[in-house]
């Protein structure tokens, strides 16, 4: 039987090989650029995108293992990143997955209600590779 282009298998063993990172982000552009930086951080991490904090919720709630890692970017469609942060939080099966604010967003107003949440990290995102790299070694590679 062939399977359709999109079919996506999960490995449940996979925790046991590597990391897993959800990371929620409507913007094809900087998901790519994101798993560019990752694969040079951390080659052989795997990463699954979800485009808003409604599918983020649903993620975690359907999965078998839960990811290392959340990265929520807060400009997101149907659920904003704050909104699924809290969620997260409020949820005793997921707050202690460390959740890393990654947005264009520098309000301080956005960087201080999500530290009062509990955020692990806010890091705005970059404007160039290197950049990029540097500021996701600090969560990677402490």
């Amino acid at each position: 039987m062939q399977r359709p282009d999109n079919y996506v298998t999960f490995n449940k063993n996979i925790r046991l090989t590597t990391m897993l990172i959800l990371y929620a982000e409507d913007d094809i552009e900087d998901y790519s650029l994101f798993l560019e930086v990752l694969e040079f951080i951390q080659p052989g991490v795997e990463c699954v995108n979800v485009v808003n904090g409604v599918e983020v919720l649903k993620f975690l709630d359907d999965c078998v293992l839960l990811p290392d890692y959340i990265f929520l970017d807060i400009n997101m469609p149907a659920m904003d990143g704050k909104a699924c942060l809290k969620a997260v939080k409020r949820d005793p099966r997921f707050k202690n997955i460390p959740v890393v604010i990654y947005t264009t967003s520098r309000n301080p107003l956005d960087q201080e209600f999500c530290i009062e949440l509990g955020v692990s990290a806010y890091l705005p995102k970059p404007n160039t590779i290197a950049e990029a790299k540097a500021s996701l070694q600090k969560i990677f590679i402490p």
